[in-house]
């Protein structure tokens, strides 16, 4: 599982788009329509100043840890979920993924717990693949799922 890189920050296209996208998740706890449609716009603006690829897992992944953190319904993390995975996110990404969907599901949604623990599971798969840092930081992670 290895996810790809994005641009430097000090690219100055992608630091416009990531300064956008701070600026537009603040309405992610006020309003949600008005938060989505501002991503949308922010696509458009950016699309062909920064890569494709790395502009929509970035949106996807905010609005994702977004819904998630926010306590959105069921519908609206599942598909922010579902939206996100298509990118390859590697393994840290995917380990803070499996934690926030199940911190959410713990709260929100027990219908998606067992969903969430089979990412958790996942993660306790590659742990021992990880080099020692990860290792550290991804337990420390899990140890933090608490019911």
């Amino acid at each position: 599982m290895k996810g790809f890189d994005d641009p430097p920050y000090s690219n100055p296209n992608w630091e416009a788009f990531m300064q956008e996208i701070e600026e537009t998740t603040g309405l992610a706890s006020t309003d949600w329509p008005r938060f989505r449609t501002g991503l949308r716009q922010l696509e458009r603006r950016h699309a062909g100043r920064v890569p494709t690829a790395s502009m929509h897992r970035k949106i996807a992944e905010n609005v994702f840890f977004c819904a998630a953190h926010w306590k959105q319904t069921p519908r609206v993390v599942r598909g922010a979920l579902r939206a996100y995975l298509k990118h390859p996110l590697g393994r840290r990404m995917y380990s803070y993924t499996a934690a926030e969907y199940w911190q959410w599901a713990s709260k929100v949604s027990p219908d998606d717990l067992p969903a969430a623990e089979a990412m958790v599971a996942e993660v306790r798969e590659y742990l021992p693949s990880l080099d020692e840092h990860e290792r550290w930081n991804t337990e420390g992670l899990l140890a933090s799922l608490k019911r």
